[in-house]
């Protein structure tokens, strides 16, 4: 079975995800998502595939974005036992909570979804325009057309959520789904603000010394933005501006940067190193670092001991 919002993908937890009513109904059908990840403060993408069945939403306490990324003709909408709406290849729904829909599958088809709440939606709202998130209702959406969120379904697709460094960079693109969608999908379309300049010169040095020390720890876009009193939004653009990079992208080469360093100069095992610089395991690590210097990081001590 299968519904129309599609993905959530699984990373490490520091707490146990809430509760996901839509989650649930598709397990209960006999759906099993493909690929799972738990991303900060409750979110969550999923990838699904359904074949066929009925599945009925009934009221979910939580919102929902789905983008089909792979046919989807055979997913139907029904309602009052009449099709109402027909799925396509980036057809985009939005479920927001106590909504109610009921779909028939006869095909194959694969979707993503994004699992956000009410706090999160207020959040972008406030941060992002300083509105009020009363007025910040999120509309429920049937099979449209939004070529921008297609899009990204496509970007979600070919990712590898499981690659070094991808848990943030899943979580930077979730920040940005979020605030696509309420931006054109939640009572009134409203034009995103412009940023332009950089991050003081205070500022990058504070994210520059808060990113070395904890290195080994969890870094979140929000998290990294409070540092500096910024929006998610605000924060991402001027980083790329100041920095050059997105700041998931600078996180990882400071932390294969620290690892060369250790790797270099210290004694630690490297599944340590792998630890300290803040990689889930040592394969994890391996990969990256192999990926980025061209060498595995045992054989880049042995080759930097030998040439000590």
């Amino acid at each position: 079975m299968q519904t129309d919002s599609e993905s959530m993908p699984t990373r490490p937890a520091q707490s146990n995800p809430e509760s996901r009513d839509i989650v649930d109904t598709l397990r209960t059908a006999g759906v099993a998502p493909q690929r799972m990840l738990e991303l900060d403060q409750g979110r969550a993408l999923a990838q699904w595939q359904n074949r066929q069945g009925e599945v009925r939403y009934e009221r979910p306490r939580h919102h929902a974005l789905s983008i089909y990324i792979d046919k989807g003709e055979q997913a139907r909408r029904v309602l009052n036992g009449k099709i109402v709406s027909q799925g396509f290849p980036g057809a985009v729904c939005l479920f927001p909570a106590g909504s109610r829909s009921s779909w028939k599958i006869s095909g194959q088809f694969e979707f993503f979804h994004l699992y956000f709440n009410d706090l999160d939606v207020a959040r972008c709202a406030e941060q992002t325009w300083d509105a009020d998130p009363d007025k910040r209702q999120l509309s429920e959406l049937y099979h449209a057309e939004d070529p921008v969120l297609a899009q990204a379904g496509k970007l979600l697709a070919l990712s590898d959520w499981q690659a070094p460094g991808q848990i943030m960079a899943m979580d930077h693109l979730a920040q940005w789904l979020l605030l696509q969608v309420v931006s054109r999908h939640s009572g009134g379309r409203q034009t995103l603000p412009e940023v332009t300049g950089q991050l003081s010169l205070r500022y990058r040095r504070r994210l520059q010394e808060r990113i070395n020390a904890e290195l080994g720890q969890p870094l979140t876009l929000a998290n990294m933005a409070s540092w500096v009193n910024l929006s998610p939004y605000h924060f991402a653009r001027l980083f790329r501006a100041t920095f050059g990079c997105a700041p998931y992208q600078y996180v990882q080469e400071q932390r294969l940067l620290r690892a060369r360093d250790l790797l270099r100069n210290g004694t630690d095992k490297i599944t340590a190193i792998a630890l300290i610089c803040g990689f889930n395991d040592s394969s994890q690590f391996s990969r990256a670092f192999k990926s980025r210097f061209g060498m595995t990081p045992s054989a880049y001590r042995t080759e930097a001991h030998f040439n000590h």
